[in-house]
């Protein structure tokens, strides 16, 4: 009995600390906030701060309900349209871009730039591994035949390791940079949750 009474207040204790739902914008922002209601074009919160916003529909990935109950109703509002978020509400994570860089960035180049919203810098980087990959490509058929002649196969050879060094080195600018990328961003941008408290 008295075990079920202690697990009981852990539980109750767990609970009171999670104090709002969980929303999660189309370009990863993620938040805490009470929903107030929401209409057909506009989900209406109150953030951490105080401050009560409304967002478009449209910019919402997902809600994690944690203080509220959920509605079957909201599920009709989200949809899976890629569409750039205006809404500025939380400052973007280091952490994020560099986990972003590093997967599914290994496959896809530039992914915490496209994180960070440096979209020029994830494009030259995509762009980069797309010109690797051809280079590798060209040389990688006279590196693997059986007979190796001489000036050929080296030219190959170097050709190869020039493709792979820019692979490679690609992927690496990505991890390196693009939690730097992340800091200019949030350092040149105002966010809803930072603002003083509403009264």
């Amino acid at each position: 009995m008295k075990k079920n009474i202690f697990l009981f207040f852990i539980l109750l204790f767990l609970f009171n600390l999670t104090k709002a739902d969980i929303i999660i914008l189309k370009d990863e922002q993620k938040f805490e906030a009470d929903i107030l209601n929401f209409d057909d074009y506009y989900l209406n919160l109150k953030l951490s701060n105080g401050k009560e916003i409304s967002i478009p529909w449209i910019e919402v990935r997902n809600i994690k309900h944690t203080t509220t109950p959920s509605s079957w109703l909201e599920e009709t509002h989200l949809t899976n349209e890629d569409i750039e978020v205006k809404t500025l509400v939380a400052p973007l994570l280091k952490e994020t871009a560099f986990y972003k860089a590093l997967f599914p960035g290994i496959i896809w180049r530039g992914a915490g730039h496209f994180y960070a919203k440096e979209t020029n810098t994830g494009f030259s980087l995509l762009s980069a591994e797309v010109v690797s990959l051809v280079i590798m490509g060209i040389s990688v058929n006279e590196l693997l035949s059986p007979i190796k002649v001489g000036q050929t196969y080296n030219v190959s050879q170097i050709v190869f390791y020039t493709g792979l060094t820019l692979f490679v080195g690609s992927w690496l600018y990505d991890i390196i940079f693009s939690p730097f990328a992340v800091d200019r961003f949030n350092k040149q941008n105002k966010f809803l949750i930072e603002e003083e408290k509403t009264k």
